[in-house]
């Protein structure tokens, strides 16, 4: 499933202006917890690979949608 499919079945789920206020709280935590993770390891904020935390941000919403129905 694309990002936007994804997008897509959470406001499906939960309505257009309630889909963009959990995806992006679930993005900032998602940045949070990888910038939390790197500071620990004492590691560079960001390097070569970087991860698609808005995508991840998206599957743990739907997940949770899911679960809710």
């Amino acid at each position: 499933m694309d990002k936007k499919q994804m997008m897509q079945a959470i406001v499906d789920k939960v309505g257009r202006e309630k889909a963009i206020e959990m995806v992006l709280q679930a993005y900032n935590t998602e940045l949070l917890t990888t910038w939390i993770a790197r500071i620990e390891a004492n590691k560079p904020l960001g390097g070569p690979q970087r991860r698609d935390h808005f995508a991840s941000a998206m599957e743990r919403v739907l997940e949770v949608c899911e679960l809710a129905t």
